[in-house]
């Protein structure tokens, strides 16, 4: 009898474990992945890529912004962009870019500060800078 006991509460307890170590991979997997309610979409651009805003990284200043930028292209890539946007002078700053495939695989990161771009009218570009600022 006791040995039945034993064994229905070992098995009890590796349920349990398995439940618990389960549920702990799903938390800890689920860390420093962007998930889809902290992307906020900001238009298609003249090639259908899809723009977004990573809302958990926006730090701004009156003058300046460092955000997140997702997109998404028709081929199926997906490209994260860390930028800085200078609101006073109209650029934007690539401080780092990855590729990633369909699968969501990274498959080229780019950690070279870019050169400054200036950010046109009717483009992507100032569509962020009213997400961030307002018109």
């Amino acid at each position: 009898m006791l040995g039945s006991l034993q064994d229905c509460i070992g098995e009890y307890n590796e349920k349990w474990l398995a439940a618990v170590m389960a549920a702990g991979c799903i938390l800890v997997g689920g860390f420093g992945v962007a998930h889809a309610a902290d992307w906020y979409y900001i238009d298609a651009d003249a090639d259908d890529s899809t723009w977004f805003i990573d809302n958990s990284t926006v730090y701004k200043t009156d003058g300046m912004a460092r955000i997140n930028v997702k997109v998404n292209n028709v081929e199926g890539y997906t490209y994260i962009y860390s930028v800085e946007i200078n609101r006073p002078e109209k650029t934007w700053t690539e401080v780092k870019a990855t590729v990633y495939s369909q699968s969501g695989v990274a498959l080229l990161t780019n950690n070279e500060k870019q050169k400054p771009m200036k950010i046109e009218k009717e483009t992507i570009g100032e569509e962020v800078m009213q997400a961030l600022w307002g018109k």
